[in-house]
């Protein structure tokens, strides 16, 4: 499955469906789809969503050298956005 931009449009309605999060953006890079907010050139990376095959996706954050640090949790696009939501919520209100 190849990501499109349309994926990361449709991440960003559901993220902002929750209350609080309507400051998040998402843009797609390579498979992954990156959850930031503010501005292009100022950007705060909050998460990341990766496409690992099938139906599965992996979850990441930053870590404070730029870099991404994964986490063991895996599952449906929609899981990972429900643990994301309800478990790291904190890390989504970061402005």
């Amino acid at each position: 499955m190849k990501l499109d931009p349309q994926d990361a449009e449709e991440l960003e309605e559901e993220l902002a469906k929750h209350d609080g999060l309507t400051h998040l953006r998402v843009k797609k890079r390579g498979d992954s789809l990156i959850i930031y907010s503010g501005a292009s050139k100022d950007a705060q990376n909050h998460a990341r969503l990766t496409y690992l095959g099938g139906d599965d996706w992996g979850l990441s954050f930053p870590k404070h050298t730029g870099r991404w640090e994964r986490t063991p949790f895996t599952g449906t696009k929609e899981e990972i956005l429900d643990t994301l939501v309800s478990n790291f919520r904190c890390y989504l209100e970061i402005y």
